[in-house]
């Protein structure tokens, strides 16, 4: 038993150990599902090991830690490098050979028919939830195999066999609740990391737009007081009048960007959150853009409008539906439609923006809210980045399904203020 012992914790490390080598190696990079070859080569080679220290029970019968790296493929490799682990573990298995076999094989298909749609939930969910959702995954797949063994083949399961088998269940359970955990504990540094150097960028824009703010305005505003001057003389042309008017449309686009850039600078710690109607502020901002949106000839529509209320700044939750709002009617089509939806979801008021244009890329999504980063010619990426800061403030989250040439849907989930107390705080704000 005391070589058993010695395997358990081989397998434990032989899981362990690419995980934390990964994390030491790769310190500066965002760990991303689509690292098919490293997670393929990773995930097989650990497969193959768990296999070699397996504890023999019978002709045929092992038991090992398998499982977990396949089952880590799906998650964090992604689906293709889940079926690359199995394509690999059915041929090994099939060296190994005996009894257990075709009990393994039948766990292999049923744990991947169960895990294949899991992914896209998965990386939804807090750590908590993902590591009870990893654990109880695996002790089902551990339980299952001895007992389909004995269903369905005859196997002898005696009192000492159940007792190591449910021993391998508890060592299954505890291995993926600690490869989850070292995992998301890198995501969140990297994201943590990444929050910072953010944040640091939009402190030192937000400075600087301060300083220099009042001088850029006072000499656009003498600039622009003369060119509507000069407009309504009688001795310009038509010509000329147009080239007033380009110079005027691109004062009011400086001033928009300074106005952006202010906002991100902006610390609204001292305004006190009060109560708001999101849908009667998501129909104001619908009236405010609703000329706008004539102008590009798109059609502008409120729908599945619900009294919901939350807890934030208006102009702040007024500033964010328009430049979301806005982005939307610049991508639709001509004679395309942008519609807007706000929902109460369980605990969260749901906002959905969506738009019928022009779409974007997994790469141009993955780049929202970048500084400087935008899809269209003359964007600046600062009207986003404004929006994103505005739904952190409110402790909303915001998430984004865009398909090129089929639309983009914007969807924010801000807190709902629909508890009596929030309410009576607010109330008395």
């Amino acid at each position: 038993m005391v070589l058993q012992s010695e395997n358990i914790l081989i397998q434990m490390l032989v899981v362990l150990f690419p995980i934390i080598l990964y994390q030491a190696l790769i310190n500066n990079r965002k760990l991303k599902r689509g690292e098919t070859f490293y997670w393929s080569i990773v995930f097989s080679a650990t497969m193959f090991l768990c296999l070699m220290f397996a504890i023999k029970i019978d002709d045929g019968i092992i038991l090992d830690l398998r499982m977990v790296p396949w089952f880590l493929a799906f998650i964090y490799g992604g689906n293709a490098v889940g079926l690359v682990v199995s394509l690999f573990y059915v041929v090994i298995r099939f060296i190994v050979g005996g009894h257990g076999m075709y009990t393994a094989y039948i766990v292999l298909v049923l744990g991947t028919m169960v895990i294949w749609k899991f992914p896209q939930y998965y990386f939804n969910w807090d750590r908590k939830n993902k590591i009870a959702f990893s654990v109880l995954f695996l002790c089902i797949i551990s339980f299952l195999l001895p007992l389909i063994g004995t269903l369905l083949f005859d196997m002898k399961l005696t009192k000492s066999v159940l007792i190591i088998n449910i021993g391998f269940v508890v060592v299954n359970a505890v291995t993926v609740w600690l490869a989850v955990h070292l995992l998301e504990s890198y995501r969140e540094k990297q994201e943590l990391m990444k929050e910072v150097q953010k944040n640091e960028k939009l402190q030192v824009v937000g400075q600087v737009a301060a300083s220099v703010a009042h001088e850029i305005r006072n000499p656009m505003t003498s600039v622009r007081g003369f060119i509507q001057m000069l407009s309504t003389s009688k001795n310009i042309n038509k010509d000329e009048l147009s080239f007033l008017k380009i110079c005027l449309d691109e004062l009011d686009r400086a001033n928009d960007i300074i106005s952006d850039y202010l906002s991100l600078g902006k610390n609204n710690d001292f305004e006190t959150p009060r109560l708001i109607d999101v849908s009667n502020m998501a129909a104001k901002s619908i009236n405010t853009l609703i000329s706008y949106a004539t102008i590009n000839n798109v059609q502008l529509t409120l729908t599945s409008v619900q009294t919901t209320y939350v807890l934030g700044i208006p102009s702040r939750l007024q500033q964010m539906l328009i430049n979301i709002i806005k982005n939307a009617i610049e991508a639709a089509r001509p004679n395309g439609h942008v519609t807007l939806s706000v929902n109460l979801t369980g605990k969260e008021v749901e906002i959905t923006i969506i738009d019928d244009g022009i779409g974007m890329t997994p790469t141009q999504v993955e780049n929202i809210g970048l500084p400087y980063y935008s899809t269209k010619e003359k964007g600046t990426g600062l009207g986003l980045m404004v929006t994103l800061q505005i739904i952190k403030e409110m402790n909303g989250r915001w998430n984004v399904k865009s398909e090129l040439n089929r639309g983009t849907c914007f969807q924010i989930n801000l807190p709902s203020a629909k508890n009596d107390a929030e309410l009576d705080i607010a109330k008395q704000v």
